[in-house]
């Protein structure tokens, strides 16, 4: 891309989307007056440009895409290398599998669901643009590319059959067109929303953990750590879910928020449940079983954890039943 860029003399922004594997990747970057789809295949590169003036349609349609991207894969080779980690407690292994059997069905769901395919049409060529795949990337995708095709090309106001039969093709009235004015016709997305489902179950779990931590603190049993185990996968795969309707547009800034630091409780609890097994037994490796689990110093801690989710529940639900404004920052932005 740097090549083509230093012998055109042209300044290319990348565009939302980008599809990256093993072998084949795609990108699609914008230049002056045309798009630049750029494929590529190990150390080889395909180059293809549509002239903003030519491009008649650009249609998304959902449909099921089951790619594993870069981040996938990363977040796969987390799990198999928190392993030794799972093991270090009594239920760690189970809750290993849990994970990822929750990081699976998650893939699937956005897979099946929130993903698309994107065809650009000119007068001479329909092609596939691979590198737009979800519909959070598509959204924002048509976002940077259509202001651009409006000024170039126009926007017909009032009945636009009757504007095409009078209207002057060519660039003198495209160029009379301000891109105030274009911004001003574009029809407005919906606004980000405080609360879903999702979010409902999510903050529903928060509660349910920190009630459920404050009933069975001086009676640690195989069944009440089930419970706590359970309640935790629900808050986590709740938390991924938030992060993928954030990046849809779907919920604002706050909810996406309390995810973030929902998970860095969560994660600073297992640290320091495991850092008082490893002072209580003196063992390298720190176990937690139930008899450690009853000690002064893991109630205190489930003290802070159940303390903690409380409060966390507690935001959540003022963010749910904040009401909903057109400028919420979310992704996409009404």
């Amino acid at each position: 891309m740097e090549m083509i860029a230093a012998r055109s003399g042209e300044r290319y922004r990348k565009l939302p989307g980008q599809r990256r594997g093993i072998w084949r990747g795609a990108s699609v970057w914008m230049g002056s007056d045309h798009l630049l789809a750029v494929r590529s295949l190990r150390f080889r590169e395909e180059y293809k440009r549509f002239y903003l003036r030519d491009v008649q349609a650009i249609v998304v349609a959902r449909r099921p895409r089951f790619h594993i991207s870069t981040r996938a894969k990363g977040i796969g080779a987390l799990w198999l290398l928190s392993f030794p980690l799972a093991r270090a407690t009594a239920m760690g292994v189970d809750a290993w599998w849990l994970a990822g059997a929750a990081l699976i069905a998650a893939w699937i769901y956005i897979s099946a669901a929130c993903s698309c395919t994107c065809r650009i049409h000119t007068a001479v060529s329909r092609d596939d643009l691979p590198s737009v795949y979800r519909m959070w990337s598509a959204r924002r995708f048509l976002a940077e590319v259509e202001p651009r095709i409006y000024e170039v090309q126009g926007v017909l106001e009032g009945n636009w059959a009757e504007a095409v039969e009078y209207r002057q093709v060519g660039a003198a009235e495209a160029a009379v067109l301000s891109p105030a004015g274009l911004l001003a016709n574009r029809p407005p997305r919906p606004a980000a929303r405080p609360r879903t489902l999702v979010s409902d179950v999510f903050v529903a779990s928060l509660f349910a953990g920190a009630a459920a931590d404050f009933l069975t603190l001086h009676s640690v049993t195989v069944a009440s750590r089930w419970l706590l185990m359970g309640l935790l996968l629900v808050q986590v795969g709740g938390a991924i879910l938030i992060f993928v309707q954030y990046h849809r547009g779907l919920l604002g800034s706050g909810m996406q928020k309390l995810a973030i630091v929902a998970l860095a409780v969560i994660g600073l609890t297992y640290y320091a449940g495991l850092l008082l097994a490893a002072f209580a037994s003196g063992r390298t490796v720190p176990v937690i079983t139930n008899a450690e689990a009853a000690l002064p110093g893991f109630v205190v801690l489930r003290e802070i954890s159940a303390g903690a989710g409380l409060l966390l529940g507690l935001a959540g639900a003022a963010i749910s039943l904040k009401p909903a404004r057109a400028d919420e920052p979310g992704i996409i932005k009404g």
